[in-house]
């Protein structure tokens, strides 16, 4: 198995530190609103490596994903308001109210979406301890000082600053000075500690006055708490790469730690319909709650897997109405492989479904390529289909593929259909029966007959029976 790993800009062979389990760390969200479908695209992706460890690999699968509630300041610099804080103030709630009602939130948006729980999910306000511990050991160790409550790490004495995201200080110095204090050492100097405001509700004693802590701090101290030294897996969005992750290893070297994580791992954004990247402060954002009533939480977990897990989303009816059409293929095929009578044995299905088990599992093992793994599965689908229509199956080949899709749908859980016996009925659904027919006759004429009989396939198993005029016209009849 193969994973690509940002450290190396490679696909590396994923060997994990114990035999027999992975470690997973994943950056979780602000909560200062509702989560968005740009977090769920995320979250969906480390749900998809979680289970294909967990049911393909025979791995126990640790996974810690931290909740932010402190910490990340308007802008995600090192001088401003927290976001929780000034989002409290708008909203006339206490700060740990809106914390909690978001919290709550995204919960219901996760299990919604059927992402499995982490085993952990630590909040930030409740390490504050060992935040603390790990600043002044910074400061002990030379890496880190003070400046008037504020706590910062002096990067020039990271060497090897910038292995990550190849934002090493001579390339940030090259280019667009930035706004800061300038007794900081570096202007590149990031806080790992910050003095509080007299109006802020979120802050702690400290031996370098009121604060509370930073963000890059809390995942360092967190994920180290509860995965160890060094663990398997981090991972994040493309945009947590710098200056997020970037800061984390820094902050592990400075406490002396070496590397936190053998693979960094990020997931791709999710773009709106303009093709910017959809986040809250750009207030481009769809709601969980609005797409899940709109789209169902099927067919986002199936957006998801059209993409590499590494790949942007364009996020578009367009796009649901693609999948959708994908979709059915899968749940008619299933639908007449409940309902058809079973004859005797085929071997030659049999045959087809070894093939899907090996270049399934061959593409999921490199990098956890869904898209090619579902294009194995419509080959298998098409093949299987004419093998069904045209010399029949028995139940054994009915249960070992129902078994199989089973194990698939542990991974993608977009697999409502299986074992339901009922066929799909196109009531009220006269038009897309009728496009379909049309796009068979156009198949016909160009004497694409492979095509055509692939979309009458379709059609029987949704219980539509076709009739061929001498005319070249085609009716049909619901069964």
């Amino acid at each position: 198995m193969k994973i690509y790993n940002t450290l190396t800009n490679q696909k590396e062979d994923f060997v994990p530190i114990n035999k027999n389990e992975v470690k997973m760390y994943v950056c979780g969200v602000t909560v200062y609103s509702p989560i968005h479908l740009g977090h769920i695209r995320s979250y969906i992706a480390y749900d998809v490596m979680a289970e294909y460890f967990t049911h393909f690999k025979n791995l126990k699968t640790f996974y810690v994903r931290n909740i932010t509630d402190v910490g990340s300041v308007v802008g995600d610099a090192d001088e401003g308001e927290d976001k929780i804080e000034l989002k409290a103030k708008e909203e006339k709630v206490h700060p740990l109210e809106l914390v909690d009602m978001n919290i709550q939130g995204m919960w219901q948006g996760l299990d919604e979406v059927r992402c499995r729980r982490p085993n952990i999910s630590p909040r930030a306000t409740g390490h504050i301890v060992e935040i603390i511990e790990a600043v002044q050991k910074m400061i002990d160790f030379g890496y880190a000082y003070e400046l008037d409550g504020n706590v910062y790490l002096d990067v020039s004495k990271i060497s090897d600053y910038g292995v990550l995201s190849g934002n090493t200080i001579q390339k940030l110095s090259a280019g667009a000075r930035i706004e800061c204090d300038t007794r900081k050492h570096t202007p590149y100097d990031f806080a790992v500690w910050k003095k509080a405001q007299k109006t802020s509700v979120l802050k702690w004693n400290s031996p370098w006055g009121v604060g509370y802590p930073g963000w890059h701090i809390e995942c360092s101290v967190m994920s180290q708490k509860y995965l160890g030294n060094n663990f398997d897996i981090h991972g994040g969005g493309r945009d947590l790469q710098f200056p997020h992750h970037e800061n984390e290893i820094a902050q592990s070297k400075a406490l002396g730690l070496g590397m936190p994580a053998k693979y960094w791992v990020h997931a791709g954004m999710l773009n709106a319909e303009d093709g910017t990247k959809m986040s809250k402060s750009k207030g481009n954002y769809v709601t969980v709650e609005d797409a899940l009533k709109k789209y169902g939480a099927k067919n986002l977990r199936w957006l998801c897997a059209f993409s590499h897990y590494r790949s942007p989303i364009a996020f578009s009816e367009k796009a649901f109405s693609l999948i959708e059409n994908e979709y059915q293929k899968i749940e008619n095929f299933f639908y007449s492989l409940n309902n058809k009578t079973k004859t005797t044995h085929n071997e030659q299905i049999e045959s087809y479904l070894k093939v899907l088990k090996t270049n399934f599992e061959k593409e999921m093992d490199d990098d956890f390529n869904s898209p090619n793994a579902l294009t194995e599965i419509f080959n298998f689908i098409k093949l299987a289909n004419i093998e069904l229509n045209n010399n029949g199956f028995d139940e054994k080949n009915q249960q070992d593929i129902t078994n199989y899709f089973e194990k698939i749908n542990k991974v993608f859980k977009v697999f409502d259909f299986l074992g339901q016996k009922q066929p799909k009925i196109v009531e009220n659904n006269e038009d897309k029966i009728k496009s379909l027919i049309d796009e068979r006759n156009a198949f016909r004429a160009q004497k694409n007959y492979q095509k055509a009989d692939e979309i009458k396939s379709i059609l029987i198993n949704m219980g539509v029976e076709l009739t061929d005029n001498k005319d070249g016209t085609t009716s049909f009849r619901v069964k």
